[in-house]
């Protein structure tokens, strides 16, 4: 029913007429109620307004790129999912990032809320202005701003098509991998928007393992430069995915990988889905890792067999997989029998290679184009996007067509098998009243089978506007508010895309503050007597509002800053004593703490709380009496970064130490965050698999430290760094809440992603009580090339490894003095090379074959020797840092290119002693970290460093001290140049208003 007001009608009812009909009608009233509301005083004073600000508008990117006439609107409003439709009052096409800073500070002045649109494919209602807001297209936005074919990167703007980006690097041997179904019409800006997935994110992940750095611009026009390899918290990876929510990318730089050199495509038919399904997890758990794993049913197969997409499927079976594997021809094919052999033992009907190149592709456009294809099935149909953990596939398909049997609706499914992400098609009729009501309720259903499941609500379409209801689903009150904070951080306007993804939470005040754009801050947002004034109108008291404190407000009646109680330990031990047991509370570890001419350093405790229960109520008694906190796993990295202000509590989880779950057919495992690396991967070699970090330690690192650290080793570019695999956790927060991130399926975009938040915080913002990593096989067999010969011969012989793309998991350069520490003597002044390659048997022997030739090809060397039993080597590689009393130790991050130019420099800069220097380069990934003993001249010091550090950033990257003394840490900031300082001063401010953890440390936010 539509009732447009001001106009002598009557109600028109439109019930039984399509959604097309319906929206013809809607739009030609619209078009009618304008011209009759001209003749209101009121209606004329907001056509006035919207007159200036389209005007407005126009200046600043000329009039033929706003749209703002209704019949120029109606395709955007809405996106790919019809069932939704909200006109905006604009749409304007910026050409630029600084156009679309000018567009986002004119609409800022005016108070109205936008929503970022790329090409309209989402499929979640996210491109969608409410509240009749304007829509920011940047679809004119299209160029290729530059290629680095040397270090695999592309820079974009976003309105750049997703396949085009492969088809502009192509000569180069170079791709872009993230490819959802729509990739030949979406945009990179919609793909970082919902972090897009796709057919081959089963082996390389999504797209925010893609995106290295983004620009991006914030709701009041600031343009920042957010990047992966930056210090501080991860702002790139929580942008990813959050929806236009917290700003618009307008660039992006992209990580490109090399073309396969070999690919199989297998098509395995199955009499039933239940056998296709158990074979899914078969492959998985055998330790397999194909590139892609799909599944079509029957009906979808008989429906593009019937379309423009037919590929030759058998019409009379129950399911298909297509699994594609890639990598180097050696060993491939013996890969691909291990899968045949698999399907055939779950009775897969048959299962054979593609023929060719050809019909490689007519498998492929049959599984991109089945969404095309269910429109064969029924007019309408609503697809569903939810994900399972792989083992459980079995059951809840069959629970799904049970689903659809009960309501009496057509079902049919086409999904990434290999990630357990379902897309469910119910078709239907929407000129049905009684059919659309079904549909809701089996959808909701549907949704709810899948979260009992252990899943989610969404692996890549995103919450947008449509599953917002759905979110408290997954997530409580409590774990949504924490992303309200964050949200509120990036975008205190609360113009970005307003009324997307968080539902409104029962007694939060902060959600109605962020629901409703037109209403802006009083007073501190979330201060207690916070307050909002609608634009226009009154004041209106947020009564129910969450207590909330800035930096400078009470606590328990002390102050949280200059007016705080001095810590007492016996005080506290009292009260400590009744939560953990005094037995489980001493006196804590030794950390540098900032000095303060107005007060004395107190003592300090260290409690070990022995439950997650126990963590929360030490915090929350933390939180009363304003203690500071410092979070402990083995104290490997305790100092790390500048010197703490104050050190009161140093809460341990070495009691946290319980192995909790580890499905192999999930590729999935869970502990709580005091259980070694060590210990949780010699617990997962048991099922064949691993979590595969090697952070610089001695093997006592916890993985609540490398994650808080967010440091890996080595074989980081083999591999990853933490943010790769960590897919859930559970966090203590300053008031002893606890929250909440991600889940337990290697896919999942409900809600903004908190692990990237936490990962690398340094225990700045929580203590991380438990997490969920996704995993990899163990690999069959790990080989190590060593060589030994001078700098530039090493270089030389590291770029045509490189040129050859023989895939190395870690290549790395040991200083002399270093490879003697590791029990490898070298040449005073030779560099040693350290080469690893991992995989299946085949392969690795023929990377080392290749690998060993091109090194005595270069005929320059003093040595080659290949180390088969390697673990240890490594092992050793990782712990040089412990093994050094004494030492400053500073790492820089660079372009892979440029490590040698780099580690010229750091050479010429220590003349005296960089032969005898212990060091060591990462020469595929730009990590470089140095040792050196520290001397009474910190002034010398500083001043190299400081020259290093400028370099380092001319570069377009960082150097951090990760060890030294605390005089060293005064003299110079431990963590250099930080982009978007004041977004992650708001971010610490929004999730410790207290500064309880680790004060000090960031220096540069507080």
């Amino acid at each position: 029913m539509f009732r447009i007001h001001d106009c002598k009608t009557e109600p028109i009812t439109l019930t039984g007429y399509s959604e097309q009909i319906k929206g013809v009608v809607y739009h030609c009233l619209v078009r009618q109620a304008a011209k009759i509301n001209l003749s209101s005083p009121a209606a004329r004073t907001n056509q006035n307004t919207l007159d200036n600000l389209v005007e407005k508008l126009r200046a600043i990117v000329g009039r033929g790129a706003v749209l703002s006439e209704p019949s120029e609107l109606i395709v955007y409003e809405c996106d790919g999912l019809p069932q939704h439709k909200y006109p905006p009052r604009a749409v304007v096409f910026p050409s630029s990032t600084e156009q679309t800073a000018e567009v986002m500070r004119a609409l800022a002045d005016a108070g109205v809320p936008f929503t970022p649109r790329g090409a309209g494919t989402g499929l979640s209602g996210g491109a969608l202005a409410l509240d009749r807001g304007v829509v920011i297209e940047l679809a004119r936005m299209r160029k290729v701003l530059s290629i680095d074919e040397g270090n695999r990167t592309v820079v974009v703007q976003t309105g750049v098509v997703n396949a085009h980006v492969s088809k502009a690097v192509a000569h180069l041997g170079l791709h872009y991998v993230p490819d959802p179904s729509s990739q030949g019409t979406c945009t990179i800006g919609g793909n970082i928007a919902e972090n897009a997935g796709g057919i081959h994110c089963l082996k390389y992940g999504t797209t925010t393992d893609h995106v290295i750095g983004a620009r991006v611009v914030l709701a009041g026009g600031e343009i920042v430069d957010l990047r992966s390899s930056t210090t501080g918290y991860d702002l790139l990876g929580v942008f990813v995915g959050s929806e236009g929510t917290f700003g618009i990318a307008t660039e992006a730089t992209l990580r490109l990988v090399p073309v396969p050199p070999a690919v199989r495509t297998l098509l395995a038919e199955f009499p039933e889905v239940n056998d296709a399904s158990h074979a899914v997890s078969a492959i998985i758990a055998a330790g397999v890792m194909p590139a892609a794993l799909e599944m079509m049913d029957g009906e979808i197969i008989r429906a593009v067999e019937a379309s423009v997409f037919t590929a030759g499927l058998s019409l009379d079976i129950g399911a298909a997989l297509l699994v594609e594997l890639d990598g180097i021809e050696a060993g491939i094919d013996d890969e691909a029998e291990r899968v045949k052999s698999i399907c055939l033992e779950y009775r897969a009907r048959s299962c054979r290679l593609a023929r060719d190149e050809t019909e490689r592709k007519k498998l492929w456009a049959a599984r991109k184009g089945a969404f095309g294809a269910v429109g064969r099935i029924a007019p309408d149909s609503m697809i569903q996007d939810a994900v399972v953990p792989r083992s459980r596939l079995p059951e809840v398909l069959a629970a799904i067509y049970g689903i659809a049997s009960k309501y009496d609706l057509r079902l049919a499914n086409v999904f990434h098998a290999g990630d357990g992400n379902l897309h469910p098609f119910i078709c239907f009729d929407s000129r049905s009243p009684e059919q659309v009501r079904r549909v809701k309720e089996a959808g909701r259903e549907l949704m709810e089978t899948c979260v009992n499941a252990g899943g989610t609500i969404t692996g890549e379409h995103g919450v947008g506007l449509d599953k917002r209801d759905y979110l408290p689903l997954i997530f409580s009150d409590d774990d949504m508010d924490t992303m309200l904070r964050v949200r509120a951080a990036f975008d205190p306007t609360r113009l970005c895309n307003p009324g997307k993804i968080i539902p409104m939470l029962r007694g939060c005040g902060e959600a109605r503050i962020l629901s409703e754009p037109r209403a802006e801050a009083t007073g501190p947002l979330h201060g207690a007597e916070s307050t909002l004034k609608p634009r226009g109108g009154a004041s209106l008291k947020e009564v129910d509002a969450p207590e909330r404190h800035s930096l400078s407000a009470l606590v328990g009646g002390k102050a949280a800053e200059s007016g705080r109680q001095p810590f007492d330990p016996d005080y506290a031990t009292k009260h400590l004593s009744a939560i953990v047991g005094e037995a489980n509370i001493s006196a804590s570890p030794h950390l540098p703490v900032s000095p303060s001419p107005s007060r004395s350093v107190p003592a300090s405790l260290s409690v070990t709380p022995g439950s997650i229960a126990e963590a929360c109520e030490v915090m929350k008694l933390a939180s009363r009496e304003g203690w500071s906190i410092v979070p402990a796993g083995a104290s490997t990295w305790l100092n790390a970064g500048n010197p703490i202000e104050r050190v009161n509590i140093v809460i341990s989880t070495a009691r946290l130490n319980q192995f909790l779950d580890h499905e192999p057919a999930d590729l999935v495992a869970s502990a709580q965050a005091g259980v070694t690396l060590t210990d949780f991967n010699e617990t997962l070699a048991r099922g064949g698999q691993w979590l595969p970090l090697d952070p610089p330690d001695n093997g006592r690192a916890t993985l609540g430290g490398v994650v808080a650290t967010g440091l890996a080793g080595v074989q980081r570019c083999g591999y990853g760094m933490p943010r790769n695999f960590v897919i859930g956790m559970r966090v203590v927060l300053p008031d002893g809440k606890l929250v909440k991130a991600g889940g337990r399926v290697v896919k999942n975009v409900a809600g903004y992603d908190l692990c990237k938040l936490f990962t690398g915080s340094y225990g700045t913002l929580g203590l991380i009580a438990e997490l969920t990593f996704k995993l990899r096989p163990r690999p069959a067999k790990e080989v190590t090339v060593l060589a030994t010969g001078s700098f530039e011969a090493i270089l030389r012989v590291v770029q045509s490894v490189h040129e050859a793309r023989l895939f190395p998991v870690a290549v790395e350069l040991v200083s002399s003095a270093l490879g003697h520490q590791l029990g490898i003597e070298t040449t005073a002044g030779d560099v040693l090379l350290l080469a690893r390659f991992a995989g299946i048997a085949k392969t690795v022997s023929y990377q080392l074959e290749e690998a060993t030739a091109l090194i005595r090809d270069a005929g320059e060397f003093a040595s080659i020797e290949i180390e088969s039993n390697d673990r240890d080597l490594w092992r050793r590689l990782a712990a040089s840092a412990t093994k050094l009393d004494e030492i400053l130790s500073w790492r820089a991050g660079v372009q892979p290119m440029q490590v040698g130019e780099f580690i010229k420099i750091v050479k010429d800069t220590y003349p005296d002693s960089f032969s005898e220097s212990f060091w060591h380069a990462g020469i595929a990934d730009g990590c470089v970290r140095m040792m050196e003993e520290l001397d009474a001249d910190t002034a010398e010091h500083s001043r190299r460093l400081k020259l290093l550090r400028m370099i380092a950033e001319s570069f377009g990257g960082s150097l951090i001290i990760e060890s030294g003394t605390e005089a060293m840490k005064l003299a110079m900031d431990a963590w250099g140049n930080r982009r978007s300082a004041d977004l992650t001063k708001r971010i610490k401010a929004e999730l410790d208003p207290q500064n309880l953890f680790s004060p000090g440390r960031l220096s540069c936010i507080e």
